[in-house]
């Protein structure tokens, strides 16, 4: 009853009704919901939180703060994971162990410990059959989407099978903690140009499956700004560091911390920005990186053919798309921030735009577009909180053109301009000699010129019914004229009492001229019949 009545109103009238009676909103109640689930809707809601395609503003919103803070499972069950994973007792294994997890999420623990040979490290411990848990989860969450995907409008435009599909993915690598480990070497590699951002180092030695262990990250989370404050950390350089590096890991790297919200980023020492739990790594190819690009740097400078020809080229379906059309939709979209100064531009909301535009287009963006979003809309409440003079798009803007300008510098790019040229010199040699066979041809009446008229058939069909009536109306008035001339012609014979034969002729030419006139429109009528029949086989 209750589903009914909400799905009937609009939601922001029962957002505002929810308000005014201080009751729960849709969307805490949603969270609230994925949280007493566990953890595959724990992040199953963390993902829909960037599709408001899907999900409401409100419930997106809500979904934003599913950061896997739960109760914490007892240090027996841990101690046992431990010991089971790494083949020897905690006591042999560690010089120190804190009893006390630092941290609990959904699917893991946190314990600090010692290593005999000095080093202060986490351990992380999985929860006890979380991967059963899961995978039933999963099991569930797949025959719901075949049924929304079968029965549902709503399948054929979001494919929910291929996100249910690909969410198991993601949650198996979660589950792997030594995937998670070749992720943070990965990604730590991928950032060590960059000076103020650290990753931790992975322990090899005591990570399996199950159990990760790697340096403790001794800092202050990105969002405590008492704490920031107290410590002398200037907010403005750390918000500036932490985007400039999304940035450069998306566009520039193409790889990218895909889950960066304030529990996974520590201040270290005052001005390092370092990163943690890379469970989630998103990963971009040069052609996508290239896309991106394109779309970043159309936004910037407000260049709707660049955005428009971008998310085009983005479309893995190639959906058939009225350019022109496409172009107006986007004007309309992008209006609202024309005349925003750019460092106000809220780019994780244009690029939900645009999503959602794509979408009403039919057109299907790679995945590595919504955890791009995700990661741009994590990264803008927390730089909001830092510094709201920060501006994402603008720092956006500046690493595009720096790899624009890095890139015609690289031989790369000569070879492409080499290419280009030599392809365009065939073609400009080539040019002669096709004028001069086109012009042979022309001198020999050679050329057949064929022109095709759209809805050709429908103006056959027009064509067809105005000659049907003309030749209705034609047939008609020659009846008529036959008749007329007949009466006129029995009227007069008998008016001037002549030959009684002529009189019989004209009655016998009166009805042969009736039953001729007959049998044509009888013939007309059924003509006209059968192509109205036919063109609606057509």
């Amino acid at each position: 009853m209750f589903v009914k009545s909400t799905l009937s109103k609009n939601p922001q009238k029962i957002f505002e009704s929810e308000q005014k009676q201080n009751l729960p909103s849709v969307g805490e109640r949603v969270r609230k919901m994925c949280e007493e689930l566990g953890p595959t809707f724990v992040k199953l809601g963390q993902i829909l939180s960037t599709r408001t395609d899907i999900v409401t503003e409100n419930v997106a919103k809500q979904l934003q703060k599913l950061q896997d803070s739960v109760a914490p499972f007892s240090f027996a069950d841990a101690k046992q994971m431990i010991e089971t994973e790494l083949g020897d007792t905690i006591e042999n294994l560690f010089a120190e162990f804190n009893t006390t997890p630092v941290a609990s999420a959904s699917m893991s623990q946190v314990y600090a410990a010692r290593l005999f040979s000095g080093p202060k490290v986490a351990v992380k411990v999985q929860r006890p059959d979380i991967r059963q848990c899961i995978e039933t989860d999963l099991d569930i969450l797949e025959k719901l989407a075949k049924l929304v995907d079968k029965y549902s409008k709503y399948g054929q435009l979001y494919d929910f099978t291929g996100m249910v599909a690909e969410f198991r993915r993601v949650m198996q690598q979660e589950i792997d903690f030594t995937k998670e480990g070749e992720n943070t070497d990965f990604f730590r590699e991928s950032v060590a140009s960059q000076p103020n951002i650290r990753v931790p180092k992975i322990k090899w030695v005591y990570t399996t499956q199950k159990v990760l262990t790697m340096d403790f990250v001794e800092g202050i989370k990105i969002n405590n700004l008492a704490a920031l404050s107290a410590a002398g950390v200037d907010t403005s350089k750390i918000a500036y560091e932490f985007t400039n590096s999304l940035i450069k890991q998306i566009l520039e790297n193409g790889v990218f911390h895909a889950d960066p919200h304030p529990g996974n980023v520590f201040i270290v020492d005052q001005k390092y920005v370092e990163f943690i739990d890379l469970g989630m790594v998103g990963t971009v190819n040069n052609r996508f990186r290239r896309q991106l690009n394109d779309l970043v740097l159309g936004i910037a400078t407000r260049n709707t053919l660049k955005i428009a020809q971008s998310i085009t080229d983005m479309d893995v379906e190639d959906a058939d798309v009225n350019m022109d059309e496409f172009v107006r939709s986007l004007d309309s979209l992008l209006d609202e921030y024309l005349y925003v100064p750019l460092g106000e531009v809220n780019i994780a909301s244009v690029f939900t735009s645009v999503f959602q535009l794509a979408g009403a287009y039919q057109m299907k963006i790679p995945r590595e577009f919504t955890l791009v979003a995700k990661c741009l809309g994590t990264a803008q409440g927390v730089v909001e909180q830092l510094d709201p003079n920060v501006s994402i798009l603008a720092i956006a803007e500046k690493t595009v053109k720096g790899i624009l300008y890095d890139y015609i510098k690289t031989d790369d790019f000569k070879n492409e301009m080499r290419t280009f040229a030599l392809d365009w010199t065939d073609v400009l040699k080539g040019i002669p000699s096709s004028l001069i066979t086109f012009m042979r041809r022309l001198q020999k009446n050679d050329y057949a010129v064929e022109l095709k008229v759209r809805n050709l058939e429908r103006m056959e069909q027009n064509i067809e019914r105005m000659f049907n009536r003309i030749s209705f109306a034609v047939v008609l008035l020659a009846v008529c004229i036959v008749m007329a001339g007949v009466i006129i012609s029995a009227g007069y014979s008998n008016f001037g009492n002549s030959d009684p034969d002529i009189y019989n002729l004209s009655a016998f030419a009166l009805g042969a001229g009736l039953l001729i006139s007959i049998i044509i429109v009888f013939g007309i009528v059924i003509s006209m019949v059968k192509s109205s029949k036919k063109n609606k086989r057509k």
